[in-house]
């Protein structure tokens, strides 16, 4: 009886094994770095390379600063002697913010504020002067921080960022489920076998009812039917309307007034493509987006309604076709333009009533038609794709352009107007057919220059973050256009963090 006691044991560490001693080989075979001796390397000998790295860094940015301070005494001009600082400090942040391969510096830690607001500050040292010597104590203080090899600070890193912590074993344990050999062999095969049998498209994916069988990605569909992020059970989430009353605040004192674009996700645009139920008069399938976008209303900020025009726009679609992607979160051009439309019908509205300053017409444009496939981001979430399960969809966009036919693109210099948006912000303005999205056409429809800043998936809390670091570009303009996805509210990548300009 023992003996087959023994025998199972042996059997089952075997198989515990298994997907180490597969990834092992592979390592040993190919280029990449040995994933398996991870653990090992980043308690052994990560943590002391870092600290030369930060320390040769830190030397850097010293003798970089150094020079920069001697240039602008002497009459050069502030950006080009800033952009080696720049860089220097950008290099040093990068060592300093990745503890290991698997865990990043705190938030809360002193040293990663310390590197922010030295970030933050020497962005707007352009713009203002005044701060040379707030600057220059920072990165003096930055420089007397990491400038000196600490045995006490990388063990430290090991103690607390090392693999005896949630958090790396959290990012190790994804990066072997993510790139072990015995599991990207076996994980498509049994992908596409859970497909055929229930229909199952993976865990990020919803399967939509009806003929045609859209797909719908899980946190636009969980956002719709969990709790508001002002509920009460939804105390451990940031607050997103303190957040942008925040921001509104922080605007309002450079002289910039703020536009909130909630963008619909496509469930709440489409409910009956997710349960085939048909749509019951009267009904609200809107939810927690739109009544958050009506309490901003009602708090006295400026918002945009897209919710109503692309419900009611939903009646031609059998002429024009879906407002949404089949298989993408996205919308097509055709919702693009609606919103652009709709975001421009506002903002004219706010500089007729003397709200805001936007100057007059200075810019005209023209669109073109351009043919596009799009690959659907949901249908990639599955992983079927590969196996050709979804299809590639064609989108007619239209291109725009100025009026001797030079594509639009962003004027940070002479644009009134900034946008930040996310992914909705991005699709068909940089990717295929390329400024086709709806912030090109809302500089068409306005006919002036626009700016823009873009972070997919991070509009919530990151596209703040870029702002701040770069500051200067508020400088002449009159009016910020945030757009979100309403999902953002309850799933932006950072939450709704405090950002200081």
């Amino acid at each position: 009886m023992k003996k087959v006691y023994l025998v199972i044991v042996v059997l089952f560490a075997l198989l515990l094994l298994l997907p180490f001693t597969v990834q092992t080989v592979a390592d040993l075979r190919g280029d990449k770095r040995f994933v398996s001796l991870d653990i090992f390397k980043d308690v052994l000998y990560t943590p002391f390379v870092r600290e030369s790295r930060m320390e040769m860094l830190s030397a850097r940015l010293d003798s970089t600063w150094r020079t920069a301070r001697e240039s602008i005494a002497a009459g050069s001009e502030t950006a080009d002697a800033l952009e080696p600082v720049i860089g220097a400090l950008s290099d040093l942040e990068a060592v300093a913010l990745t503890v290991n391969a698997y865990a990043s510096l705190d938030t809360a830690e002193a040293g990663y504020k310390l590197l922010k607001q030295a970030d933050t500050l020497l962005a707007s040292l352009e713009d203002e002067p005044e701060s040379f010597k707030v600057v220059d104590s920072t990165l003096k203080a930055v420089v007397g921080e990491f400038g000196h090899f600490s045995v006490v600070r990388a063990i430290s890193g090991v103690k607390h960022y090392g693999v005896w912590t949630s958090r790396y074993l959290r990012a190790f344990e994804k990066k072997v489920e993510d790139e072990n050999a015995l599991v990207l062999a076996v994980r498509p095969r049994y992908q596409l076998a859970v497909w055929n049998i229930f229909n199952d498209p993976g865990e990020k994916v919803v399967l939509g009812a009806g003929e045609d069988r859209w797909l719908f990605y899980r946190q636009d569909v969980e956002f719709l039917v969990q709790p508001s992020p002002l509920d009460v059970r939804s105390a451990k989430l940031d607050n997103p309307i303190a957040a942008i009353e925040k921001f509104r605040d922080q605007l309002k004192a450079k002289g910039v007034e703020l536009l909130v674009v909630i963008t619909p996700g496509k469930p709440s645009i489409y409910p009956e493509r997710l349960t085939g139920a048909s749509p019951v008069a009267g009904f609200n399938s809107t939810g927690h987006g739109k009544a958050i976008l009506d309490s901003l209303a009602r708090l006295g900020l400026h918002t945009v309604d897209l919710y109503t025009p692309l419900l009611a726009a939903k009646a031609d679609d059998a002429k024009f076709g879906p407002l949404y992607l089949n298989d993408d979160t996205h919308w097509t051009p055709r919702g693009a333009e609606l919103a652009a439309g709709v975001i421009a019908g506002k903002v004219s509205e706010m500089a007729d009533a003397g709200i805001v300053d936007i100057g007059e017409p200075s810019m005209e444009y023209v669109a073109s038609d351009s043919v596009a496939d799009r690959m659907g981001d949901i249908g990639e979430m599955s992983g079927l794709n590969k196996f050709g399960v979804f299809k590639v969809q064609k989108v007619i966009g239209h291109v725009v352009s100025d009026s001797s036919h030079i594509p639009f693109k962003d004027d940070f210099r002479k644009a009134k107007i900034l946008i930040l948006g996310d992914s909705f912000s991005r699709i068909y303005q940089t990717d295929s057919p390329v400024n086709a999205g709806w912030i090109a056409h809302f500089a068409k429809n306005m006919n002036r220059p626009v700016a823009s800043i873009v972070s997919d998936g991070g509009a919530s809390t990151l596209v703040r973050e870029k702002l701040a670091r770069k500051a200067g570009v508020l400088k002449g303009k009159k009016l910020l256009i945030w757009e979100f996805v309403e999902r953002d509210l309850r799933f932006g990548a950072e939450g709704w963090k405090d950002v200081e300009l």
